[in-house]
């Protein structure tokens, strides 16, 4: 008969460390947790996890973090980790206006000019978008007032939340493995922006070095995870690889610039008949804004002698804790999505796939929302944001990223499984969904009906068209 039973108040070294004994003991986890100290956790994690290299053992140390005070782009750059769990301060159900906002310590000269001029337009936009929404949809007679009026502000930040500047502080509630933190701490150090920088530093000191917040005042704490991520560093491989990867666009690909494509919202992709091949183009993909489909035209037409060095290049100098490179997790479909930046942070969200994620480019442009369009159609919207991107571009380009509101859109290259991708139609279409992901995820199902009839007839999806303005 099984033996089960739950733990708590167990620190996640020790934690770790019992289960962990399990490969080296019969002793039954209670037994081993008994005997434990953190001192002894520290000691076997030391031996066994950095000597002997059993990096599995930090899976099993589950660390929740608070990440408070950062901005919209930093957040963004913090879940873009595969196996995160987390939340993020919400854009659609909370008030944003006049919000505080990163500022580096000599920001560049119109910067906080740029931040007050898109605040002034996400409070213009909600305003009008409000107004319009109660106009057009009364509230019905069973709904209560209050219920009324915080389903309506909502459909207005789904609109307002486009001039939000993605230096607006936000905060982020995570529970990663020590793993996972370990690997996350590593990218973010690895960061050009120093925002980013001194966000991971603080992380690896939170549960390194400062005793966590517990509602058991009764009891001393120490550090949470003081081993485990102590040796979390920039990794210099992960540093140099977009450079090397540059390189190699450079001799084998056609110089473009963002503007020489106009990419489809969803150009679907099946996996290629050498796994190779996709994953040399997965990182291109990443420093040319060329869509998926065309480079891999151009790595195809490549013989295997030219693509082996390509990989040798690429793995060349992958040091001895570095892990693969995303591109090497190659699924089988490829989606190569263009959005907005805040439906990007939605689809961010989802970890049972596979992203390749270019850099903010300035001449990407913005996204015009829909409903604004049906709502009040004579809003100087576009007039308004074509001015502004017309300032952005004397500004230092370190700087730019934290300028660019919501509205501003992105490419990104998802690759997921059959069953993700039905669950992400499904999940994303729905009619309590922001209208702009709905969208997306609406063509993505086209773009899989037009390739795959017989699976996507299987699939739930909402069309655009089935709206209830009062489903949240």
């Amino acid at each position: 008969m099984p033996n089960v039973y739950a733990l708590r108040n167990i620190p996640p070294e020790v934690s770790a460390y019992g289960m962990a004994k399990y490969s080296r003991s019969n002793s039954p986890l209670r037994d081993s947790l008994l005997e434990l100290s953190e001192e002894k956790a520290a000691n076997f994690l030391d031996t066994f996890y950095f000597s002997y290299g059993h990096a599995s053992i930090a899976d099993l140390a589950h660390i929740p973090l608070a990440i408070e005070d950062i901005s919209l782009f930093a957040a963004m750059t913090l879940v873009d980790e595969p196996l995160w769990d987390g939340q993020e301060r919400s854009t659609r159900y909370q008030n944003f206006d006049n919000a505080p906002y990163y500022r580096p310590t000599s920001p560049p000269e119109g910067y906080d000019e740029a931040i007050r001029e898109l605040f002034a337009l996400y409070r213009g936009l909600y305003d009008i978008c409000f107004q319009a929404l109660r106009d057009r949809y009364p509230k019905p007679p069973t709904m209560k007032g209050g219920a009324y009026d915080r389903t309506i502000k909502a459909r207005a930040f789904d609109v307002a939340r486009y001039a939000l500047p993605l230096a607006t502080l936000t905060s982020v509630g995570q529970i990663t493995s020590a793993r996972v933190l370990e690997n996350q701490v590593s990218r973010l150090l690895g960061s050009p922006h120093q925002e980013i920088r001194d966000m991971a530093w603080h992380m690896k000191e939170a549960v390194t070095e400062k005793a966590p917040f517990s509602l058991d005042r009764s009891v001393e704490e120490t550090p949470v995870a003081p081993t485990l991520i102590k040796y979390a560093s920039p990794s210099p491989y992960k540093a140099d690889l977009r450079s090397i990867v540059r390189d190699i666009a450079e001799d084998i690909l056609p110089r473009s610039t963002s503007g020489s494509e106009i990419p489809p919202a969803v150009d679907l992709t099946l996996a290629g008949e050498d796994p190779i091949t996709d994953a040399i183009a997965m990182a291109l993909y990443d420093v040319r804004p060329m869509s998926f489909r065309t480079i891999r035209h151009y790595v195809q037409d490549l013989d295997k002698g030219t693509r082996d060095d390509i990989v040798a290049t690429l793995f060349a100098d992958r040091g001895p804790h570095d892990d693969w490179p995303r591109f090497m997790r190659n699924g089988s479909l490829y989606f190569d999505l263009t959005m907005d930046v805040g439906s990007f942070r939605d689809f961010n969200r989802h970890r049972r796939l596979t992203k390749v994620v270019p850099e903010l480019a300035l001449a990407s442009g913005f996204e015009h929302p829909s409903m604004l369009k049906d709502l009040v159609p004579t809003f100087p919207y576009q007039q308004r944001l074509d001015a502004y991107y017309a300032k952005l571009g004397t500004i230092d380009p370190t700087m730019v990223p934290y300028l660019l509101p919501l509205a501003h859109a992105r490419r990104a290259l998802f690759v997921m499984d059959l069953a993700e991708a039905c669950y992400l139609i499904e999940l994303r279409s729905r009619s309590a969904g922001h209208f702009s992901y709905r969208t997306l995820a609406w063509e993505m199902y086209r773009a899989l009906e037009q390739r795959m009839p017989g699976i996507a007839k299987h699939i739930r999806v909402t069309p655009p068209s089935e709206f209830d303005p009062f489903e949240r």
